[in-house]
């Protein structure tokens, strides 16, 4: 049994990146969801809406895409899934605020997301936790804006950003609630926006915006301390000055995705998804369109394996430990 963990770790850890890449997009008309291979072949349209259909996030298993959509009006929004061809669209939330930014724990138990429910005169939005279907609804943040969650692959913490008297920045939280503290690193004149947790759960990424006017923008991403609540190195991504946005870690944890446009080009025209490698700083280019393709998020069937429990369950353990506070 130990040989046959072992042989499928290293199995893991070698097998090459053959994942799905899901996004949104505006080529067809209103934002809709779409999937592609991780080079960017086979790009599949899912969703058929006149309304916005966006904020896509992988099930753990990659059999299903929670993600956020306007069809009850162009100013409310409520979550959906879907299974990963499409399929079987279902609504989660019913709730007269704003329900969005949806993202999947690493268990495939629970989905938080940022609503507007329960806001009152000092809140505009905060963190909340359901089941995945749709019940069980309780709130983790309590501050003035709170969005944008991410799990951390052992399942106990989320990353998010946060608007605070200090400006825009990325926080973490404990899933239950507790233990709040700041990730980004103090900056006055910029805005911290997050993209969530490496696959390891050892460093976190996250974009600084300065002067958009100017392209001042960059991704950063901090290493974590595994011991106790406090990031130990801040690392510039060696990016050129380009307008960026809607960023993620690749499904390998040694790239990034995000979408960019050429900096002379019509702002609402040509934002592609790229690939940023960070093993040789190579940048490739995922998808060619004339129209906004953005907020990519990889899933790799290598780091799932589905048809075995034991390994899940063992590669949780050896991420729960690295990053045990």
């Amino acid at each position: 049994m130990r040989m046959t963990i072992l042989v499928a770790c290293l199995w893991l850890a070698t097998s090459p990146l053959w994942g799905k890449i899901v996004f949104y997009s505006r080529r067809d008309g209103p934002p809709e969801i779409y999937t592609m291979d991780s080079d960017g072949g086979n790009q599949t349209r899912l969703t058929f809406n006149e309304a916005k259909d966006a904020s896509p996030a992988w099930s753990p298993n990659g059999q299903q895409i929670v993600f956020t959509s306007y069809r009850d009006g162009e100013r409310h929004s409520e979550i959906y899934v879907m299974d990963a061809d499409g399929g079987n669209q279902r609504r989660l939330t019913h709730h007269p605020g704003i329900d969005g930014q949806p993202d999947w724990s690493p268990d495939g138990s629970q989905i938080a997301f940022a609503s507007t429910r329960n806001a009152d005169a000092n809140q505009r939005a905060n963190i909340f936790v359901m089941d995945t279907n749709g019940g069980n609804v309780r709130q983790v943040t309590r501050m003035e804006f709170a969005s944008s969650p991410y799990w951390s692959p052992d399942g106990k913490r989320i990353l998010f950003g946060a608007v605070t008297d200090s400006g825009r920045e990325v926080y973490m939280i404990d899933a239950n609630g507790r233990n709040l503290w700041k990730v980004s690193f103090p900056n006055p004149r910029a805005e911290m926006y997050v993209y969530g947790w490496s696959p390891d759960g050892k460093k976190i990424l996250y974009k600084k915006l300065i002067d958009p006017t100017i392209n001042d923008m960059t991704f950063i991403i901090a290493t974590l301390n595994p011991t106790r609540p406090e990031v130990i190195n801040f690392d510039r991504v060696p990016l050129p000055k380009m307008p960026m946005m809607g960023g993620s870690w690749g499904a390998d944890g040694k790239s990034i995705l995000f979408t960019t446009r050429p900096a002379d080009g019509p702002i609402n025209l040509d934002w592609n998804i790229y690939r940023f490698r960070l093993t040789d700083r190579k940048l490739i280019q995922l998808t060619h369109h004339v129209k906004r393709d953005s907020l990519p998020q990889e899933w790799n069937p290598s780091l799932s394996v589905p048809q075995q429990r034991l390994l899940p369950v063992f590669w949780g353990e050896m991420k729960s430990n690295r990053l045990r506070h």
